[in-house]
């Protein structure tokens, strides 16, 4: 049987069990939710591949299941497919408008829906390849310990965190993070941690001392933030910055930029104060060259793409409506990336976030 598994929320018990009975049959693992609040509790339990979901259900409707799931970074990037009965055009808008994968009317033929769950898996697969290949490749270009790990056990490193714990690739496989500090270190960061994995922190940082290569014990500044969760843990990176520099060299602000795309391509969500953490851990606080454009670097990558698209069109004066036609999304979707603008700026009102725009230059108009 495949290792592809799909999520069947529907309250139409007969309904569901025939679809989980087909995609048995065809090599798919599958469970049923029969209400749109136990669908989105199984999505984060089951962690599927990919959601079918139907519309018309109470309290909560499919379409506020899947926008409670797309603004989470645990589920956001999980192909999702409507079945419905509801044939109306506005209706397929409606949900093709919200950026839900696919749209499938009953009846429908079930070679049509196992023909479109195929495209999508595919799809989502070659996007996370995609995604892996360039993690990986700027893992290594980071001169600074970077690291995938469950809170014990070390799944992926870069080189840089090989060269200043002195081990080796096999090594790492046989230790765990807690066994690179004291025990007196290690439960100073386990709360934390443990908040990280149970989604109640977006991140943190803790000053540490680990034993490099040489033996000798190093301070670092440890961050932490959530990566991926799957069945039954979440994934974290962290990331080591020395404490003490030996040189007055600094990292290129390239590196930086390169690291902020993958996290947004990637879909992990990053706050301002944390992207100012990333970038000291980059760039020494000490060199004030780049301290103008290091400001500007961060701001705009905070920014989603649509996010900055947004703004620019309400920088130049566009009322919602207009921004809405124009980028061919719902004036709703306009609201919401307007709140993300005002959170990400602390601005109280988009007026605030436009003359913030304005005076770090993040907009050409």
């Amino acid at each position: 049987m495949s290792d592809k598994k799909i999520l069947i929320i529907e309250d139409d018990f007969a309904l569901s069990k025939t679809l989980r009975n087909v995609l048995m049959l065809n090599n798919y693992q599958a469970d049923i939710a029969s209400s749109g609040a136990e669908g989105i509790q199984k999505a984060y339990e089951y962690c599927p591949d990919l959601i079918l979901c139907d519309i018309n259900m109470k309290p909560i409707d499919g379409y506020q299941v899947f926008n409670i799931l797309k603004d989470s970074i645990l589920t956001s990037r999980i192909p999702f497919i409507f079945i419905t009965g509801r044939s109306e055009l506005n209706d397929i808008r409606m949900g093709l408008e919200l950026g839900v994968d696919d749209y499938i009317v009953k009846p429908f033929e079930n070679e049509d829906l196992l023909k479109s769950i195929k495209v999508r898996l595919d799809k989502y697969e070659k996007l996370v390849n995609i995604g892996k290949n360039n993690y990986k490749a700027l893992l290594n270009l980071s001169p600074y310990g970077v690291f995938v790990f469950d809170g014990e056990t070390i799944y992926e490193t870069n080189r840089a965190f090989l060269e200043v714990t002195g081990l080796s690739d096999s090594e790492v496989k046989n230790t765990t993070f807690e066994n690179l500090l004291t025990p007196k270190q290690y439960n100073k960061i386990e709360g934390p941690i443990l908040k990280c994995i149970n989604g109640l922190s977006d991140n943190f940082q803790e000053d540490i001392k680990i034993k490099n290569a040489d033996g000798d014990t190093e301070k670092f500044r440890l961050h932490v933030t959530p990566s991926q969760k799957y069945s039954g843990f979440t994934l974290l990176i962290g990331l080591l910055s020395p404490l003490e520099h030996k040189t007055e060299s600094t990292a290129p602000p390239v590196e930086y930029k390169k690291l902020v795309n993958i996290l947004e391509e990637e879909k992990i969500t990053i706050s301002g104060d944390l992207a100012h953490k990333l970038h000291k851990a980059f760039t020494p606080s000490q060199l004030k060259y780049h301290q103008d454009q290091s400001d500007v670097l961060v701001s705009k990558n905070i920014f989603s793409k649509r996010e900055q698209e947004v703004l620019t069109l309400s920088c130049k004066g566009l009322p919602i409506k207009m921004i809405a036609d124009q980028l061919n999304i719902s004036d709703r979707t306009v609201e919401k990336h307007r709140a993300n603008l005002m959170e990400k700026t602390g601005a109280k009102n988009i007026v605030e976030v436009i003359i913030y725009a304005l005076k770090n230059d993040l907009v050409d108009i």
